[in-house]
């Protein structure tokens, strides 16, 4: 899988499980321990705060957390477009 994508014009980054190396701005899909405890998605702020988009939830595959935040950045691209319950 590659390491760099871009979805509507942002960058996604799969990473080894920092996300010290993400640009502000940009989106992370974190290996947590090398991969075997899951995937996180993340996302690097202006000011460079991180925060962790899927909370408590960790992906089993990083195509999973990539599909994950590939609709994060649909829903921020179009936000009328989103679920409606």
């Amino acid at each position: 899988m590659r390491r760099y994508h871009s979805h509507l014009g942002r960058d996604i980054v799969l990473t080894g499980g920092s996300a010290r190396d993400l640009e502000p701005g940009q989106f992370g899909v974190l290996a947590i321990d090398g991969g075997a405890g899951g995937w996180s998605v993340v996302h690097k702020g202006p000011g460079g705060d991180v925060v962790d988009l899927n909370n408590e939830m960790h992906f089993e595959t990083p195509e999973e957390a990539l599909a994950f935040a590939k609709e994060l950045v649909e829903m921020l691209v179009n936000p009328g477009d989103g679920p409606s319950y």
